[in-house]
């Protein structure tokens, strides 16, 4: 477990990001001076808040999705969940190559401008940023999902991670329901999707009952779980039904952990 994890564990740091308004400090800050940095093959990347630090660790750093991917097979992705799009930033920075095909979906409307913004910095122009909800609860043209202030933990489910203080009030908004099926269609076009990488805060149950017609064309699933709302067994078997196994535990904390699925043979 790397320094920030460690952090990220600790009660008091939480009391005293809160107390002493830590995050709208670095926010304030670092929208004015992002921290800019640059990956093998000249992809770059920014952080514009403390959340943004923590996942770059997590996808740049610790690489915990690394195992999970051959960049040099894989032409076409999904991002469900992109938060500030750092997903197409790696892939880009593994294969060194701008061709990708592909979506980046997030329900904050803040986190999809993030993300747009890396795209046209690397020039991922075939990769769609899309506002809205993948696996919403109920049906319908919108439904309702929860922001934090930090970003990372918004959810269609206002609940506060076990373990952890709350990182500030739920504000709701109302997001468009996707069908990702008809958005892939729309947008990519009627082929395969090699890679779905998924981090929608406890929202995969739902999402993987819903889309069955666009699992069919998947190949591989990345998979942030959340235990306090869905536990990864309940996953597993969703999956089985949906023709995945599960090839192997990428990493698990207390509360989290990210598995990668393979279609079956």
């Amino acid at each position: 477990m790397t320094f920030l994890q460690q952090l990220d564990r600790l009660p008091l740091y939480h009391h005293a990001v809160r107390w002493f308004r830590l995050r709208q400090l670095a926010a304030t800050f670092l929208h004015h001076f992002p921290r800019q940095y640059i990956l093998p093959g000249g992809v770059r990347y920014r952080c514009r808040g403390l959340e943004a630090i923590l996942l770059s660790d997590e996808i740049f750093n610790r690489q915990v999705y690394l195992k999970a991917i051959d960049a040099n097979k894989v032409r076409t992705f999904a991002d469900l969940g992109c938060n500030v799009g750092y997903f197409a930033v790696l892939m880009a920075s593994l294969s060194g190559r701008r061709d990708f095909q592909g979506l980046e979906i997030d329900a904050n409307p803040e986190m999809v401008e993030e993300a747009r913004w890396h795209l046209v910095a690397n020039g991922l122009h075939k990769i769609i940023p899309l506002p809205g909800l993948v696996g919403a609860e109920k049906a319908g043209e919108n439904a309702d999902f929860y922001i934090l202030p930090s970003n990372a933990g918004s959810s269609q489910y206002p609940i506060y991670e076990p373990g952890k203080p709350p990182k500030g009030r739920w504000k709701k908004i109302s997001a468009p329901n996707l069908n990702l099926e008809s958005a892939w269609l729309q947008n990519v076009g009627d082929v395969r999707c090699h890679i779905l990488k998924v981090d929608i805060e406890g929202s995969e149950k739902m999402l993987f009952q819903n889309e069955q017609k666009f699992l069919q064309r998947v190949d591989a699933i990345i998979l942030e779980w959340h235990k306090w709302i869905v536990p990864r067994e309940t996953i597993d078997s969703v999956l089985a039904e949906q023709g995945f196994r599960l090839a192997e535990i990428l990493e698990e904390l207390y509360q989290t952990g990210i598995a990668w699925y393979v279609r079956k043979e």
